[in-house]
């Protein structure tokens, strides 16, 4: 089987850890095989940094997210939601997000951050773009509001995701799709997605860093606590080991569901 290229479908490069050197952090990338980046928004200020960002890279590379993260869902007001709307007009934008619940920091109010969400999902229903989404300890609270839009909701991707079986089954039997990052390596942490993969279907499953976060075990960064996109075949890797399947299986499956979830192969594109 020939080696499929990698596509990160979450990396935080507007992060000031990567300030001084993406453009190393890119290249390194693309030298270990990754292919095309999806850079996440998480508040008003970093969307319009990495539709920037972008910009700055090699035509059809990169694409970006737009969106208010859970953590800061009292920014999301109907000025910010009109300046969302027309940030996700550009070329270059592919998902409202990151949006979604977080119970477990809890850093805006719960009921502020349901209304966020809401609001977000009716925009993502109005410009037709898929939804990345954050969960954390917030699954049925999540899905009720998300299930008020079933008939209009648009593609939805749950990044990172981390939970238990229950959970994941729930999300696939929305036809949702899910991001693994490196949590699937560490041991001791990872029993519930362990367990979860049972129910997570390879052509449902995406590849992702969530770098600077979340580096793999068996991954070197480049500079030490620093995760990096160029971990990314890592990622596949751990992934391969826990399904019990060919690496080559697991890049194939997560390229082709990821090109087809954001409608990449639509989009023109240059390899770096």
């Amino acid at each position: 089987m020939q080696i499929s290229p990698l596509i990160d479908i979450g990396l935080n490069l507007a992060s000031h850890r990567f300030t001084r050197d993406w453009k190393q952090v890119i290249a390194r990338a693309q030298d270990a095989g990754v292919e095309r980046f999806i850079l996440t928004g998480t508040s008003l200020k970093i969307s319009r940094e990495v539709a920037l960002l972008t910009e700055k890279m090699a035509p059809g590379t990169a694409c970006f997210t737009a969106g208010i993260h859970p953590h800061y869902a009292s920014e999301l007001d109907a000025d910010a939601l009109l300046q969302l709307r027309a940030l996700l007009s550009h070329p270059n934008a592919v998902a409202v997000g990151e949006t979604g619940l977080d119970y477990n920091r809890d850093l805006s109010p719960r009921h502020v951050q349901r209304a966020a969400l809401e609001s977000q999902v009716a925009l993502a229903c109005t410009v037709g773009k898929p939804l990345f989404l954050h969960e954390r300890e917030a699954a049925d609270d999540l899905l009720a509001i998300l299930d008020n839009f079933k008939d209009r909701l648009p593609n939805c991707v749950v990044h990172c995701f981390t939970g238990s079986e229950t959970v994941a089954r729930q999300y696939i039997e929305r036809g949702f799709y899910l991001g693994i990052t490196g949590w699937v390596g560490q041991k001791n942490r990872n029993q519930d997605l362990l367990r979860a993969l049972q129910a997570i279907p390879p052509e449902r499953t995406m590849l992702e860093t969530d770098a600077p976060y979340l580096t793999p075990p068996g991954y070197a960064p480049s500079i030490a606590g620093r995760n990096e996109p160029a971990a990314l075949p890592r990622v596949a890797e751990l992934l391969a080991i826990a399904r019990g399947v060919p690496v080559e299986q697991v890049r194939a499956d997560a390229y082709a569901a990821t090109m087809g979830f954001f409608g990449l192969a639509d989009l023109p594109h240059t390899p770096g």
